[in-house]
């Protein structure tokens, strides 16, 4: 019987969870890409000074020896319908750092965030495309709330950078 490598979960000492800075820029923005939304990396730098001084949002970033394994992006937010909650808004771990633990450290770093903002719920959006996902969030204790088709309208805008999410 032939043996079947299979990747071994990173230890948790192995991978640093820390705030996104502007200078993770570069690293980010090719993460970004593996997401399907290509992105200046000047751009890029432009949204982390943003979203850096707004305490409704938090972006984190996972590093392993040194190197941005993956990032996280939470936001706060009250909405008329439901109420306030915390959104997963993007998470994408690079491809050579995957099924080791890393989406897990980002997530459960976001989770805590969100309960320290008093979010009593924690929503996620994946993508149809994104079956890999479909079974990670599910094993984080998420379950499937609904369905759904997002439309988008693109609006006059300055900033050309990229798709807006």
């Amino acid at each position: 019987m032939e043996r079947v490598e299979r990747p071994f979960f990173l230890p948790p000492r192995a991978v640093n969870v820390r705030e996104a800075e502007p200078t993770d820029a570069p690293a980010i923005a090719e993460l970004t890409l593996q997401l399907g939304y290509p992105v200046e990396v000047e751009a890029m730098r432009d949204r982390l000074r943003v979203l850096k001084l707004r305490h409704d949002h938090l972006v984190l970033v996972a590093t392993i020896d040194q190197a941005i394994g993956g990032w996280v992006h939470a936001c706060a937010a009250e909405a008329l319908e439901s109420g306030f909650r915390v959104e997963i808004v993007g998470l994408v771990v690079a491809e050579r750092f995957r099924r080791r633990g890393v989406g897990r450290r980002l997530m459960e770093a976001a989770e805590k965030w969100a309960v320290a903002q008093g979010a009593p719920v924690l929503v996620v959006r994946s993508n149809i495309r994104r079956t890999e996902s479909h079974g990670f969030y599910p094993s984080l204790g998420f379950a499937v709330n609904k369905t759904q088709t997002v439309f988008h309208k693109r609006l006059p805008h300055k900033d050309t950078s990229g798709p807006a999410g």
